[in-house]
C-alpha cells in the first residue's frame, strides 16, 4: 500500500484567562501605555496541507506545507477594538538535495500573510535560510555552513488598533546569522551489537507460558 504524499490537519482550541499584550493611552499627556491583561477566552482555529515528495530518485526531499489561521479575543463590547480578527495564510517550504562529493544543500523559506489578533494589526512577514554541509574523514565528520534569514527580512511590524492608539510599530533583531560547524562520530562504527537481555516482565510471561 502506496503512502499518500499528502497530509493534512485541523484543529480547534478554546483558550480561558487568556494574558493579551494591550496598549492604553493617557488623553491628557498622550502617553500610550503597553502591558499585558487577562481577557476571557479566546478561540482559535487552524488547518493545514503538507506535502512531502521526494524527488530525483530521493537525491531531492521536499516538505511544503500550506496553513490558515483564526484567531478571536473575546473580550466584551467593553474593550475597544480588541475583539477585531483577520485570518490568516502561510506558506514553508523545505528543500534538501543530496549533491556529489558527499556535498548535501539545504534551503528553507516561510511567507505569513497578515493577520489581526487582539487589537494587533499584524503586517506580512517573510523569512528564508540556507545551508550546506559536506562529509569528512570517511563519513565520521561533517562540515556544515548555514545562514539564517538570508536576506535579512525576518521583523515585527504591527499596528495598534485598540485602547484609543492609532499607531504603526517595526521591531527589528539581528537576526542574520552565518554558522560554521563541525561535528565527529566517536566510537567503532563496525563494533557488534551487546546482546538483548530480556527484562524480569519477559522471563515471568515467558516462564508462565511453559
Amino acid at each position: 500500500m502506496t503512502r499518500s504524499p499528502l497530509r493534512d490537519e485541523y484543529s480547534y482550541g478554546y483558550h480561558t484567562d487568556v494574558l493579551i499584550d494591550t496598549y492604553t493611552k493617557d488623553d491628557a499627556t498622550q502617553i500610550v501605555v503597553n502591558s499585558c491583561q487577562n481577557f476571557r477566552s479566546a478561540s482559535e482555529l487552524n488547518a493545514t496541507m503538507t506535502l512531502m515528495k521526494p524527488l530525483l530518485n530521493d537525491e531531492w526531499q521536499t516538505v511544503t506545507t500550506l496553513g490558515a489561521t483564526y484567531a478571536k479575543v473575546n473580550a466584551g463590547p467593553w474593550a475597544l477594538g480588541l475583539g477585531a480578527t483577520r485570518p490568516a495564510a502561510f506558506l514553508s517550504t523545505n528543500h534538501t538535495l543530496v549533491l556529489p562529493r558527499g556535498f548535501k544543500a539545504e534551503v528553507s523559506a516561510m511567507y505569513m500573510s497578515p493577520m489581526t489578533f487582539g487589537g494587533l494589526a499584524i503586517r506580512a512577514s517573510f523569512v528564508s535560510s540556507a545551508g550546506v554541509s559536506k562529509t569528512v574523514l570517511h563519513g565520521t565528520g561533517t562540515l556544515t555552513l548555514n545562514v539564517t534569514d538570508l536576506f535579512n527580512t525576518q521583523q515585527s511590524r504591527f499596528d495598534v488598533l485598540a485602547g484609543g492608539v492609532n499607531s504603526s510599530n517595526v521591531t527589528k533583531a539581528e537576526s542574520r546569522f552565518i554558522k560554521l560547524g563541525f561535528s565527529y562520530k566517536f566510537g567503532n562504527k563496525n563494533g557488534k551489537a551487546s546482546p538483548r537481555r530480556d527484562t524480569g516482565t519477559e522471563a515471568e510471561r515467558a516462564r508462565m507460558d511453559n
